[in-house]
């Protein structure tokens, strides 16, 4: 299968750094980059640095490889890309793609696999939990309203979905209701 893909970023595993494909002087201005200018103009227009720098500096990370990954993950959200990959491209240079074609489609919410992705999700991000529930079912459209510790959310088809939060702020139990 052919696909078009857009150049999302390079990683430097030498140089412990991360350039945006925006901002590649090779690329700028491209159609391989189109898609990743909208990380930028997200950045800009909610004063995120690190979505508008255009090279990031990560060696003050205990693993600047998973903060590399954290940037992919968060250029594919901002994107609106249906995921991304990467591929070695020399010694030292990893470099990330966004599927940037019709022939991909974009991921429905998933009800019984909803446990996992939120716990997996809220793992990768690291920060909150809650803040990750939050970002998902706003990314898919779901309504949703928040009690002290609990989020519950209004699913595709009529069922619930009950998110609880220990005094951590770490998802403590995902509980699903099917519709009747």
């Amino acid at each position: 299968m052919e696909l078009r893909v857009a150049v999302l970023g390079t990683y430097d595993m030498d140089e412990r750094s991360w350039m945006w494909g925006w901002a590649n002087p090779g690329l700028r201005g491209t159609e391989v980059v189109a898609l990743t200018g909208a990380i930028e103009r997200y950045g800009r227009s909610h004063g995120i640095a690190e979505l508008t720098e255009e090279a990031l500096d990560l060696s003050g990370f205990a693993d600047p490889r998973h903060a590399a990954e954290m940037l992919a993950f968060a250029g594919m959200g901002v994107a609106e890309a249906p995921g991304y990959f990467s591929q070695q491209a020399g010694p030292g240079t990893q470099v990330y793609f966004l599927p940037d074609d019709p022939q991909v489609p974009h991921p429905a919410l998933d009800a019984i696999a909803l446990p996992r992705t939120l716990v997996t999700g809220a793992g990768l991000i690291g920060r909150s939990a809650r803040h990750a529930v939050t970002g998902y079912f706003d990314h898919h459209g779901v309504p949703r309203r928040e009690e002290g510790d609990r989020i519950t959310a209004e699913l595709p088809g009529g069922s619930a979905a009950e998110i609880d939060f220990d005094a951590e702020g770490r998802i403590g139990a995902v509980r699903l209701t099917a519709a009747p």
